[in-house]
């Protein structure tokens, strides 16, 4: 049985975002059943870009400032940390507002560098991880996820926000060889929280995000904050506030299946505030595919045929030159405002959808996806 707290809180104002944080972490133990004196505290937001808090891509900056707040009581010594993918950091710290929290708590803000090797638990699937060594050598790990969709993976929240503690260039690495099947890439991630065991998640589900997050959705508003030492429990417990099917959710399927955190719902006990109060019954949520519907054989085909693709707007497209940056498997080249996509060598990882900072790049749905629709799957 684990536990998940909901709190309602119903804007960003500094007052009421610590009231509905405290509340949250209280109900799951207090802040001192998780952090010691003298206890170094990652406390691990999602930093995905340099994007002001306003657009909602990130954590809230208010979220991370009352969390470290609520580590000093304590007597820890927190620190603010995140790798991001392809935005310097410093500039990410300032425009997400972090730096800011630094500055006004008296922290660090740093950026999670120098990759170590680590063997993941008895039972991990990936054998051999390199994590960023600030988040290895923590005494106390606090998760700071955004309630957001993800158009590779369908949601990051909780497990997912620690692919952030994966040194920015090693990320591309990773998508490569987990490739497009998405239970694989779940196992990664689980591996990874496996490895990092974070104390306590505490989630910034404010304003959210639907459609083809985590870049280019849109906010949703749900008025949540939420708080468990289980991040599954979390990740599984926001799928059923929001009604989004479990069935599709890769996380949910590889977590079940390997028996890690708590994935049925008539386990989790949930206090504080009633579920029901935050159901949404509308939310937008990005259909996914995937090439291991048929034998490896036949990926060929099915990358072809089946699966959705990346396309590009060109009208909105600034040259930036991020989308070809990013692709893990060298798969896009550009030609003043045009980009040309190999999809022969293109693995569907979805990161230059995920970093176009103009939504310039969509999909065209493949054969599988249109077909689970007309089924409403």
């Amino acid at each position: 049985m684990s536990t998940v707290s909901l709190a309602r809180c119903e804007s960003y104002e500094p007052q009421e975002v610590e009231s509905a944080v405290r509340h949250a972490v209280e109900l799951v133990g207090g802040i001192s059943n998780f952090v010691g004196r003298g206890d170094r505290v990652l406390l691990k937001p999602n930093l995905l870009s340099a994007n002001p808090p306003e657009k909602n891509i990130t954590t809230n900056p208010q979220v991370v400032r009352t969390a470290a707040r609520l580590v000093l009581e304590a007597g820890g010594i927190p620190f603010i940390g995140d790798s991001p993918g392809l935005d310097s950091f410093r500039r990410v710290a300032d425009r997400t507002g972090m730096a800011g929290v630094g500055r006004e708590l008296g922290i660090e803000v740093v950026e999670l560098t120098r990759p170590k090797p680590v063997s993941p638990p008895a039972g991990a699937v990936f054998k051999r991880l390199e994590i960023a060594s600030q988040a290895l050598e923590a005494d106390v790990i606090i998760n700071v996820p955004k309630l957001k969709t993800h158009s590779q993976m369908m949601f990051t929240l909780g497990v997912k926000n620690l692919f952030g503690t994966i040194v920015a260039q090693r990320k591309a690495e990773w998508h490569h060889m987990a490739g497009v099947d998405r239970d694989t890439f779940a196992s990664l991630h689980l591996d990874i929280y496996l490895s990092l065991r974070p104390a306590l998640t505490v989630l910034d589900g404010v304003w959210g995000m639907e459609g083809h997050g985590p870049t280019n959705g849109k906010p949703r508003r749900i008025n949540l904050i939420a708080a468990s030492e289980d991040s599954v429990a979390m990740d599984v417990s926001i799928c059923h506030l929001i009604n989004a099917p479990l069935r599709s959710f890769p996380l949910y399927r590889v977590a079940r299946a390997r028996r890690i955190g708590e994935t049925d719902i008539r386990r989790i006990a949930f206090k504080g505030t009633s579920p029901a109060d935050f159901s949404v019954r509308d939310f937008q949520v990005p259909a996914l595919d995937s090439l291991g519907v048929l034998p490896g054989i036949f990926d060929r085909f099915t990358k072809r045929f089946l699966v959705s693709r990346p396309i590009q707007d060109s009208g909105s497209c600034t040259d930036c030159g991020r989308c070809e940056k990013i692709c893990p498997s060298d798969a896009i080249t550009r030609e003043v405002k045009k980009v040309r996509f190999d999809y022969d060598r293109c693995i569907r990882c979805y990161c230059c959808q995920e970093l176009c900072p103009q939504d310039s790049i969509g999909f065209k749905s493949g054969l599988l996806v249109r077909m689970l629709n007309r089924l409403n799957r």
